[in-house]
């Protein structure tokens, strides 16, 4: 018998597979479980990342003397008080945004339709060549059918989007007020987390993990908000100047947007389209609109956020595309919101974990591979 048939080779790839199947049966329970408990992981996640992202904050004003307490008392009246000046600045706006929603549809849909009259000479001269191919009884009733299909299938985007805001406020208040408690809190959890260990190695790695964690996470999320807000800031100007009716709502837009990568941006220039059809009656008047938010958009994906964002959590467009399909089947549009923040605190879990090297590497763009393995 050869070394290789021997009995403990052979128990050694029987526990293999076993450990294989059991991590396989792992990642199915793991992604029924995120499924399942959605509405209560919603708000946990987000007030994780919101207590992540000002931890830094809370960190350094506690070193300085100061309670983590009073700071987070400080941030919660600072947040109230923008929120109040937002709701006076945007609420009208909002209101008759969505109660002119279906007048808005019906205009489109009329822009659209007078658009394809315009072009009957070259359907006219379509349909001849097609009647010349066949039988105009062949034909014509097909295209009247299609006509119909395609009047009663088009999507209600401005009813839609309308109507989806509703739910938000009870994820939003959940997750603020566990982000609160989070932030209040201090370092119980990590105090926790530490005392739970049992060397002190395992105990050193584990907060230099959370640590780096917190660090990259904040830092991505206050430089892509910082970010937003720039471009925000050039979108309403800019409507401003061509004309467009409230500006600042379409800055609001594009702040909100802008924090869901590729998906944002496009939904962004096709409602800036829409409406610039809907607004203007010059066709070329219309189309800046969708003109300018393209040239902003390019300029803030291909310049700005690549020049303010460090190497380190640049990640993978593939990667990035794979993680906003995965959560918004998980979790809908919520989870593409969160799809990105995750997808930074895993990078940095990876370059800690060796074991989860392979998927680091992966997750990172190209020529970033050297710096996978070094910790943060």
């Amino acid at each position: 018998m050869s070394p290789e048939d021997s009995p403990a080779t052979e128990q050694a790839r029987l526990l293999l597979h076993v450990r294989r199947l059991l991590a396989g049966l792992l990642l199915l329970a793991a992604v029924a479980a995120i499924t399942f408990a959605r509405d209560f992981l919603l708000p946990a996640v987000f007030a994780v990342f919101i207590a992540i992202t000002l931890r830094p904050l809370v960190r350094n004003l506690s070193r300085r003397g100061i309670p983590d307490w009073a700071t987070t008392a400080a941030i919660v009246l600072v947040a109230a008080l923008l929120l109040s000046i937002a709701v006076y600045a945007f609420a009208g706006a909002i209101l008759q945004w969505v109660e002119e929603a279906p007048r808005l549809q019906r205009d489109f849909l009329g822009k659209i339709a007078s658009l394809r009259s315009s072009f009957e000479g070259l359907i006219t001269i379509g349909e001849t060549i097609q009647d010349a191919a066949s039988s105009a009884a062949a034909t014509k009733e097909p295209q009247v059918q299609e006509v119909v299909v395609k009047e009663s299938m088009l999507p209600t985007v401005f009813t839609l989007l309308a109507g989806y805001p509703v739910n938000v406020l009870f994820v939003a208040s959940g997750a603020i007020v566990i982000a609160v408690f989070l932030m209040a809190s201090g370092d119980l959890f990590y105090e926790k987390l530490i005392s739970i260990l049992p060397s002190f190695a395992d105990k050193k790695a584990a907060l230099r993990i959370a640590l780096d964690v917190e660090r990259e996470v904040s830092a991505y999320l206050v430089t892509i908000t910082a970010v937003n807000a720039g471009l925000a800031t050039c979108v309403g100007l800019s409507f401003w100047l061509i004309g467009l009716p409230t500006p600042h709502l379409w800055a609001l837009f594009a702040f909100i947007l802008n924090y869901i990568p590729y998906l944002g941006p496009i939904t962004g220039l096709a409602l800036s389209a829409m409406t610039g059809i809907v607004v203007f009656e010059n066709m070329g008047q219309a189309l800046l609109a969708p003109l300018v938010y393209g040239l902003l958009i390019g300029v803030e994906t291909q310049i700005v956020t690549p020049m303010v964002l460090s190497r380190r959590m640049r990640i993978n467009a593939v990667m990035i595309l794979l993680s906003l399909a995965f959560w918004a089947w998980a979790w809908g549009i919520a989870g593409i919101v969160v799809a990105v923040p995750i997808l930074v605190a895993f990078k940095v879990l990876c370059n800690h974990v060796e074991a989860l090297s392979a998927f680091g590497a992966f997750l990172g763009q190209r020529g970033d591979s050297e710096a996978q393995g070094e910790p943060g």
